[in-house]
């Protein structure tokens, strides 16, 4: 078992009926909130000296409904501290952004760092994890409290959506997730296919994106 400790979740169907219609209403008004869109430039922003920064990402093979999950750790300067890649078999969307959250918690924890910015692109993980008073009886009640466990152990967290054009690197790692055998595989320096990422993360190349007009 992953987990070192146990959730007792309700067994009320009701409760998780209820928030499975509100955890896809609150994904859809994350992205129909205004249809009107300009593109913009976005590059990796680096973290500020002595902290560190986690990007997670979750992606799905339509062909197969294959689901991994991946993400990078660097420094303030850019450089690959570690990095996961998991293939998940087959799973919800939701679920699986969770486990990236979970992993790459996991990996910060496992270096030592205390000062860490978490960077993904799922709003509705974010919006669960910045409201914890707001997710009992949820079916993923578990997962979300065991990364809380792993954010308490850090002495300064903090946790943004970002737009997928912001994970550039933790994307490439996809290219290997498919063919990974089930489970999680870590990386303790860049994978080949993902060096080219890492650099122009570092060098501050930009990559267009359309965002809704606030």
């Amino acid at each position: 078992m992953i987990f070192a400790k146990q959730k007792e979740l309700p067994n009320c169907p009701r409760k998780i009926i209820q928030f499975a219609v509100n955890d896809w209403l609150h994904s859809i008004n994350c992205v129909k909130a205004n249809s009107t869109k300009i593109q913009v430039e976005f590059a990796w922003v680096h973290p500020r000296i002595g902290a560190f920064k986690l990007n997670a990402d979750c992606t799905c093979k339509p062909s197969s409904r294959a689901i991994g999950v991946r993400g990078v750790i660097r420094d303030s300067v850019g450089d690959w501290v570690g990095g996961f890649s998991v293939n998940l078999g087959t799973s919800q969307i939701l679920e699986a952004e969770l486990w990236g959250l979970f992993f790459g918690l996991q990996l910060a924890v496992a270096h030592g760092i205390s000062n860490l910015v978490i960077e993904m692109d799922s709003a509705l993980v974010v919006h669960l994890m910045k409201n914890p008073d707001t997710i009992g009886g949820h079916p993923l009640a578990g997962m979300l409290a065991s990364c809380w466990d792993f954010m308490n152990l850090l002495r300064d967290c903090d946790l943004h959506h970002v737009y997928r054009e912001w994970n550039c690197l933790a994307d490439c790692l996809a290219n290997g997730s498919y063919n990974l055998d089930l489970g999680v595989c870590w990386f303790d320096s860049v994978p080949l296919w993902a060096e080219a990422a890492l650099v122009n993360d570092r060098i501050g190349v930009s990559r267009p994106c359309l965002v809704p007009v606030v």
